[in-house]
């Protein structure tokens, strides 16, 4: 074989592994689920505290409790006992990001899912914004960038042990 032809499938070969690689990694950091150490209801009602704690930050619309549209349907899903879908969003920067580009609007507010499995173990997941917004620019990537620093803020409130619900966090937000 020729070198040429060595080099082509050392390329292609290089690109298939990048491409299945960056795959993978999207698959596993996309979306994170964060074990709470609360129950349920305790993590709900946190998330319904944090948020709207913060100026600007709120439910645009209604909680939706996920566990119970899959029970009116007989379909409920194998391990989870409890499921409710928080629906997070700063009009402000939806607006400037939309301005933008409008079709980002199909992504919006950003959801934060709280579940509980069998064993008991609550969990909170919700994408990854941080990471998403490297694949973007401009408008889009400023506002996600605050959006992801915000989503710390809020996660590390909400994640907690009950007893640090303290001011401390509403002041590393305003910093």
């Amino acid at each position: 074989m020729n070198t040429f032809v060595l080099l082509l499938i050392g390329f292609v070969a290089g690109l298939f592994v990048a491409v299945l690689g960056t795959v993978l990694a999207m698959r596993k950091l996309m979306v994170v689920p964060h074990r709470s150490h609360r129950s349920f209801e305790e993590t709900c009602e946190a998330i319904e505290k944090v948020v709207p704690a913060h100026e600007g930050w709120g439910f645009p619309i209604e909680t939706w409790n996920f566990y119970e549209t899959f029970l009116k349907k007989n379909l409920v899903p194998r391990g989870i006992r409890k499921l409710k879908v928080f629906f997070v969003c700063n009009a402000g920067l939806a607006s400037k990001v939309i301005s933008d580009t409008p079709g980002m609007a199909g992504i919006m507010p950003c959801s934060w899912a709280v579940y509980e499995m069998d064993d008991g173990s609550v969990w909170l997941s919700k994408m990854n914004i941080a990471l998403m917004s490297k694949m973007f620019g401009g408008a889009i990537r400023e506002a996600m960038t605050e959006v992801a620093r915000m989503d710390e803020v809020f996660l590390r409130q909400v994640l907690a042990p009950k007893e640090d619900d303290s001011q401390e966090a509403k002041e590393e937000a305003a910093a």
